[in-house]
């Protein structure tokens, strides 16, 4: 994207963690804040966030709850 003085402007560089994750943006234990859940309360794991883990079963510290489809 061009931005001012045609130089090139990068949203989010540097960033390597996406705002969206293809497993917990669809659960119904997302919370209100970044990157937290009822399972993960201090911070949901990079493997369950970035979509390696699809938390249908058990991943360590997840205090037994696991991924459950979001109500449209």
């Amino acid at each position: 994207m061009d931005g001012k003085n045609g130089k090139q402007v990068t949203i989010d560089k540097g960033h390597d963690i996406p705002v969206y994750s293809p497993v917990c943006s669809y659960c119904r234990h997302l919370g209100d804040k970044p990157r937290v859940c009822k399972a993960f309360p201090d911070g949901i794991p990079l493997r369950i966030w970035l979509g390696d883990h699809k938390h249908k079963t058990p991943f360590p510290g997840d205090q037994g709850i696991t991924f459950e489809r979001r109500k449209q």
